[in-house]
């Protein structure tokens, strides 16, 4: 009962006026733990405008300069919401220590971090804004600092599905990670988010690719920096995405597929349903039909048919009760099927086009994009284009090119079982900086 009237004041804290709360600044370090398994974490928090805000690393995992999702201070109580989930946490500003406790995990998460001296950025940061037609699209490009007055590589990156701005964790982890190694980078949001006109989620892949390469035809253009090679980097759709955009390009250099298909988009969808519930231990039962009503879901894409619809309409009916209906798309009307039908793409003749020197990454235990399904294809597409390129799975990655999480035995035993935390590999980023510096 104690914990829970606490937990009430705590969220009544979120409608008192900021006028009555303190603010918090500066760096600080440490960590999380979970029964005696640690993960090392760091905070910056900020001022700006008068609104308390922050960003978050977890080097370990690959998290860098990501946004806080929430902070709300009242006197010396904070409630703070980032990659961990949401933690309520206790302000001692005489020893400048930060400790708290996840809210839902069990074991919980307990979070303590102390204040340290600033630590510099490796990059110089510059707000940028360029177009595509109608479309206005920002975005902030990342200067190294390690490598002024010497010609750099710059990358563009190229979004996975969704709404993702320049600010969404995976993409500006990815250009923080690639600006450490004395790489240029240049983020943008995507049309439709932040600061970007137009729409993504009516927009066809060429649309999208056609904003990519008004990105790198900005960087081109750009006088003022010193620019060896410019190349994109495409994340899971963005693998893509942003072989269409090589193509249309006349300068670029370089690509980089991260867990970027080499099949169709219905076919990737299948592998994702297959795969997904494989991971999850689903009987072979219950994989087999969904993915037939997956197959059957986009044979009506595709064929428009009425007979299809009836088909498809009442197997929908027939599944709505499973447990494993929230794998498969189901339609609410006949309108939820234009995504797919404009985006019916298969990027086998776009990447035999290649004409630039061309990376792939593949996570180990992918379900999305498994190697098992893509690899092989990917790696005879490259052959015929006739372009340089590599192929690397990176081992124990799922999609996001980090690794499972999880107890490394059957029971909290410690200390010969404990917990594993999620870590990135450090091939990942080793693989592409190899590749970047071989201009």
């Amino acid at each position: 009962m104690k914990n829970r009237f606490l937990t009430i004041i705590i969220f009544s804290i979120t409608i008192i006026s900021t006028a009555y709360s303190q603010n918090l600044e500066g760096r600080y370090e440490g960590a999380v733990s979970r029964d005696g398994s640690i993960q090392l974490v760091n905070f910056d928090f900020i001022i700006e405008d008068g609104i308390q805000k922050g960003t978050y690393e977890i080097p370990e995992n690959g998290s860098f300069d990501v946004p806080i999702d929430k902070i709300i201070m009242f006197k010396d109580t904070l409630n703070i919401k980032f990659y961990f989930g949401n933690f309520f946490c206790f302000l001692d500003e005489q020893k400048e220590s930060l400790t708290g406790i996840s809210e839902k995990w069990n074991p919980k998460i307990r979070l303590h971090v102390k204040k340290t001296t600033d630590k510099e950025k490796p990059y110089f940061k510059e707000d940028i804004t360029f177009s595509n037609g109608d479309v206005k699209l920002s975005g902030m490009l990342y200067h190294p600092k390690n490598r002024i007055g010497q010609p750099v590589n710059y990358v563009v990156l190229v979004h996975g599905s969704g709404a993702q701005d320049r600010f969404s964790p995976y993409y500006i982890s990815l250009g923080y990670s690639l600006v450490k190694n004395g790489f240029g980078v240049l983020l943008y949001d995507k049309r439709g988010t932040g600061l970007s006109s137009g729409n993504f989620e009516i927009s066809s892949m060429e649309d999208l690719a056609d904003d990519a390469v008004a990105a790198l035809n900005y960087l081109n253009n750009k006088k003022d920096i010193k620019k060896s090679e410019i190349g994109f980097l495409g994340t899971s759709q963005g693998g893509w995405i942003s072989p269409i955009a090589a193509n249309k390009s006349k300068s670029c250099d370089f690509l980089i597929l991260n867990v970027g298909p080499s099949v169709s988009v219905f076919e990737q969808d299948i592998n994702r349903v297959e795969y997904s519930m494989k991971n999850d231990g689903w009987n072979q039962s219950s994989i087999d039909s969904t993915v037939l009503y997956t197959e059957l879901y986009f044979q009506y894409a595709r064929d428009n048919s009425p007979e299809t619809w009836k088909r498809l309409d009442k197997f929908s009916k027939e599944i709505k009760s499973k447990d494993w209906v929230d794998y498969v798309n189901i339609p609410e009307n006949k309108d939820d099927f234009e995504w797919w039908r404009l985006n019916d793409y298969n990027p086998e003749t776009t990447l035999k086009s290649l004409k630039c020197r061309t990376l792939a990454l593949f996570g180990e235990y992918d379900p999305l994009v498994p190697p098992k399904e893509n690899e092989t294809k990917m790696r005879d597409y490259l052959n015929s284009s006739g372009v340089e390129f590599e192929i690397r799975v990176i081992e124990g990655a799922l999609h996001d090119m980090r690794t499972f999480q999880g107890l490394n035995g059957d029971n909290w035993n410690w200390p010969i079982v404990y917990w594993d935390w999620r870590v990135q590999p450090k091939a990942f980023i080793n693989s592409m900086t190899q590749f970047l510096n071989k201009n």
